[in-house]
């Protein structure tokens, strides 16, 4: 069973059995949605705001089945206080809950307590992030691209002006070519990271959000925040009116609301207006928490000690400055907040047989911890123009392809940088990852890339391991284009798994987008393999 599962009490009720089926699961206000390794969607619980998706607000004692997330291979889901969405593996983005201004992206302002597909502009893009408040959403898709839409009085969609919207909107950075890796919402604004390690807010500049001067009220397009010059910063996280940002040296800087000594300062000053470092006694940060419908912020250093700030709902006190714990995990933090528990992410329970294997393959902290550090690094790997820094001796003991490049006289053996073609970055990056971590964790369609590195590399346990994901996250939509996939990689496990997977559905994957899309040759290679199966046969 999952030992994560069982640090939240809803989930304690549960049988060991179920509990090793679940994936994915998110908890709020006592309601608790979960998705299993074959793909089914089920809520239960309290239900506020018609969370569980089943077209009412009634509590769910029973376990309840989403019909509209199953079989979509769902990877993420996102929720405020009143709006919810879940990300497929295809980047199909499903939205339910209040609907006041237009928040869901579905045209209209409508509620709907069931899921709905948002079409349009993102019907035909990847999604792979979604950040909400309580009347406004912000898109992240796979090209980079931010999309808003909902209540807009403050120029929170940062659109240029303030008319609501129903459907998504792109937004227009102030300099071309702007990579955003991260957004988030707070309650009147929002945030973006860029690739830079820059961070852009715009909205409301209540509590100093935006880090600007009290005369200035809003900004309706996005700019940069100010205070945080010469520091790259990697992750940002939000609070409902306040921000964390981690940067690449392990530190926090925090600012905005502060009534509860959510920015961890030693104070309960009314807000900060300005990026301030959150000091003390506790090392090298290397992740840090914090969610909207919360006043508790936390972090983990790369010792895995845990330090929390802020409000926890019936404490005596607040916590002004990050204090240690003995809690285990960021998640877990957020499962003792009492009676207010939920996750500030998508819990991804680990089973006893990937816990097992893990263990057995365990390496060593100080390995892991040494990717990506551009103080030790010898070698610099460019990919859509951004850096990854590796070591040539940990990437040489274990890939021969490595050993040849750095070791023989070829024109790479010398030079610091390598500029990498036509492999996008986030795959590229999880390949050297795993180098390091010896663990694989992404979603199934860009295991498929990742795959391909790993053919290309000659790298065997890293295409055993992603073959693993690749199965899991096959679809009725994506089968044909895996099939593709399979005969450009001369995988033949593969292959066969995509046609037995079709075998049984064949209409729907023979009608699906996907399968339009397919070259002729393997279009017909597709159907005279099906056809060998006995598929076409007539029974008659």
């Amino acid at each position: 069973m999952s030992d994560t599962l069982d640090k939240w009490e809803i989930f304690k009720t549960l049988s060991d059995e179920l509990k090793r089926k679940i994936r994915l699961a998110v908890v709020f206000r006592g309601s608790a949605i979960y998705v299993t390794k074959d793909d089914e969607v089920f809520g239960f619980g309290k239900n506020e705001e018609g969370f569980l998706g089943t077209g009412d607000n009634l509590p769910r004692t029973e376990h309840t089945k989403i019909k509209q997330l199953c079989g979509q291979n769902i990877q993420e889901l996102q929720f405020s206080e009143c709006t919810f969405f879940a990300i497929s593996a295809s980047g199909s983005v499903f939205a339910w809950g209040n609907n006041e201004y237009g928040q869901l992206g579905l045209g209209t302002t409508q509620q709907t307590l069931i899921p709905t597909k948002i079409e349009g502009i993102l019907g035909i893009k990847r999604v792979i992030q979604v950040a909400c408040s309580y009347f406004h959403t912000l898109a992240l898709t796979s090209d980079r691209e931010v999309f808003s839409f909902g209540r807009n009085n403050f120029g929170q969609l940062g659109l240029g002006h303030k008319d609501e919207q129903t459907l998504p909107v792109k937004l227009d950075f102030p300099l071309p070519g702007t990579v955003v890796t991260v957004i988030a919402c707070l309650c009147l604004s929002s945030i973006a990271l860029l690739d830079s390690g820059e961070v852009l807010a715009w909205g409301k500049n209540e509590d100093g959000i935006l880090a600007l001067n009290a005369d200035v009220n809003e900004q309706n397009v996005p700019r940069q925040v100010p205070g945080l010059e010469g520091i790259t910063i990697t992750r940002i996280v939000c609070g409902a009116n306040h921000v964390l940002a981690l940067s690449d040296d392990g530190k926090v800087y925090s600012w905005g609301w502060n009534r509860d000594g959510q920015l961890g300062n030693g104070r309960t000053d009314e807000y900060s207006r300005q990026p301030t470092l959150i000091s003390g006694n506790f090392g090298r940060i290397r992740d840090v928490a914090a969610h909207f419908e919360s006043c508790v912020s936390a972090a983990v250093t790369e010792a895995d000690e845990v330090y929390i700030w802020g409000s926890f709902f019936g404490s005596s006190q607040n916590i002004m400055s990050p204090t240690e714990t003995l809690i285990e995990s960021l998640d877990e933090v957020f499962a003792k907040i009492p009676n207010r528990a939920m996750t500030f992410r998508t819990l991804r329970p680990k089973s006893d047989e990937m816990i097992e294997e893990k263990t057995a393959n365990e390496w060593p902290d100080w390995l892991k911890k040494a990717f990506n550090r551009a103080d030790t690094a010898d070698v610099v790997f460019v990919v859509e123009g951004k850096k990854i820094h590796a070591h040539k001796a940990i990437l040489i003991m274990q890939c021969a392809v490595f050993e040849t490049m750095f070791q023989g006289d070829w024109k790479e053996s010398n030079q610091r940088e390598q500029i990498i073609e036509i492999r996008s970055y986030d795959a590229f990056f999880a390949f050297l990852k795993y180098f390091y971590t010896n663990e694989v964790d992404l979603q199934p369609d860009l295991a498929l890339e990742l795959f391909a590195l790993a053919h290309f590399y000659q790298m065997s346990d890293l295409q055993k391991k992603c073959l693993k994901i690749i199965k899991q996250g096959v679809t009725v939509e994506n089968a044909a284009l895996v099939y593709d996939r399979a005969i450009q990689l001369a995988t033949k496990e593969l292959k066969e798994f995509v046609l037995n997977f079709s075998m049984e559905q064949m209409d729907a994957v023979v009608n699906s987008d996907g399968f339009k899309l397919l070259k002729d040759d393997v279009m017909r290679d597709f159907i005279l393999c099906a056809a060998q199966q006995g598929v076409f046969k007539n029974d008659n």
